[in-house]
């Protein structure tokens, strides 16, 4: 058996695919980057499986710079919930302060993503990647916040253990030989040490932000000490943690074999040639809104096309299989809600197949449309869907607008369930037909990778 390495600085596993480990590399590793030392990475829970989860956003796609936080929440976890949305709206603020021009361009960018490291019935570990654009490169930074279930403690990672400058000792021991890591910068300070978790053995996994200990280049550092040198380190409180870490996760098994195109179950029975037709789209999500959408769209017996985002599609697949059986089309709008325009392509099309494969597990659908977030989109975007064989779909309409600026083949993009009752009703009165995006292209030839905002406009205008 090979030995174990416990140390390297590069990237820890983004997601476990079933029982077998296999590991997809975050977004904002270099292209050269090799797969991980097993050590360092961690078992990450799948949150379909965690009963009571929800997810929560905040930002705007008009806002500039560009915001995306996301986070999620849990059942009878009040404190956990509510540091969790403190901690994004102070990010938020502290953002925007930094970046008062907001003209800038390329805009910059907050993106805050996150991952279960342990959901049990003694803690839970939600691990918080942040990604900042300056306008020339991206940074990212990590922490890991704990809730103790038994007293309705959040906790930090530093307070996992109980000897931050033995941590600190062992750290360096086991990075004293990496190239480029600065051993003198690894000392016990609580804020160095606020992403610990654990690997499925117990391993305590320390992660460092860009720039902490190494220069950007070097990629994510991370070093895994072994259980049992360990378990001298940790509190009690660590020591549950360490334990709810050691289940491993299973993960939706992601099929091999070509999935249909995603179409609507209900589509047909509308001529927009004949027919003023409009499209009704929504981005984001699914998230606390989707359902209150869902059925204010059921009761107008109207459909529409939802651009998901994969990472709240993977925690939602109720709302997603809903979303089909209701005759609704499901759409592509990335993993994490990141600018395409600022990554290498390696990374547009990382963060575009996961969320296909995310969105193909549920529904057993292939989306072949895709709304980049932002509606940012430039040649190399475009090279990446045609390649991907995905249409690029933006909006020449949305809510807010005055009903009679609305025409026939527009698309329209609406923001939540608020909309859908002025913009639905008012349409409907005026002889409108609600149907998805590819049936108001209707004939027309869609090709990969070029952007429609706008389908075809019948014959007779609409009734006033």
């Amino acid at each position: 058996m090979p030995r174990l390495r416990f140390s390297g600085g590069i990237a820890l596993l983004a997601a476990v695919v079933t029982g077998c480990g296999v590991a997809l590399p975050p977004e904002d590793e270099p292209d050269d980057v090799t797969v991980p030392a097993e050590p360092t990475m961690l078992n990450i829970v799948d949150p379909a499986t965690v009963p009571g989860l929800g997810t929560r956003t905040a930002g705007s796609d008009q806002q500039r710079p560009h915001v995306h936080t996301a986070y999620p929440t849990f059942a009878g976890a009040p404190a956990l919930n509510a540091w969790l949305a403190r901690d994004a709206a102070q990010a938020i603020t502290r953002f925007k302060g930094e970046h008062l021009d907001w003209n800038s361009f390329p805009a910059p960018e907050l993106n805050v993503d996150w991952q279960l490291t342990a959901v049990s019935s003694k803690a839970i570990g939600v691990r918080l990647r942040t990604g900042r654009f300056s306008g020339a490169t991206w940074s990212s930074s990590y922490r890991t916040v704990w809730y103790v279930r038994s007293t309705g403690q959040v906790r930090t990672s530093a307070e996992l253990v109980e000897d931050l400058s033995g941590l600190a000792d062992a750290v360096r021991d086991r990075l004293k030989d990496e190239a480029g890591v600065d051993i003198s910068a690894i000392t016990p300070r609580p804020d160095l040490f606020d992403s610990l978790d654990f690997n499925s053995r117990g391993d305590l996994v320390a992660e460092f932000d860009d720039y902490q200990v190494a220069p950007g280049s070097a990629g994510r550092v991370a070093v895994a000490i072994p259980a049992d040198k360990a378990a001298g380190l940790l509190t009690s409180f660590g020591r549950d943690a360490q334990e709810a870490s050691k289940t491993r996760a299973a993960f939706p098994q992601m099929t091999t074999a070509k999935l249909p195109e995603a179409v609507s179950l209900k589509h047909g029975g509308v001529d927009c040639t004949a027919t003023p037709c409009v499209a009704l789209t929504f981005d984001d999500g699914p998230g606390p809104d989707t359902p209150r959408v869902l059925d204010l769209l059921r009761e107008r017996q109207v459909r529409a096309t939802f651009f998901v985002v994969g990472q709240d599609a993977a925690a939602h697949p109720d709302l997603l299989r809903r979303m089909r059986d209701e005759g609704h089309l499901i759409a592509n709008h990335t993993w994490s809600h990141q600018d395409l325009t600022t990554l290498p392509g390696s990374r547009t099309y990382d963060q575009i197949t996961r969320a296909q494969e995310a969105i193909g597990a549920v529904v057993g659908q292939t989306p072949t449309l895709l709304r980049p977030p932002y509606g940012a989109i430039d040649p190399d975007v475009a090279e990446v869907a045609a390649e991907l064989g995905m249409a690029i779909v933006q909006w020449n309409a949305e809510a807010g607008e005055s009903v009679e600026h609305f025409r026939p083949g527009s698309v329209i993009l609406l923001r939540g369930s608020k909309d859908v009752p002025a913009v639905v009703d008012a349409l409907a009165a005026r002889g409108y037909a609600f149907v998805t995006v590819p049936e108001l292209l209707g004939g027309r030839t869609v090709q990969p990778g070029r952007t429609y905002e706008s389908g075809m406009t019948p014959a007779r205008p609409p009734q006033p």
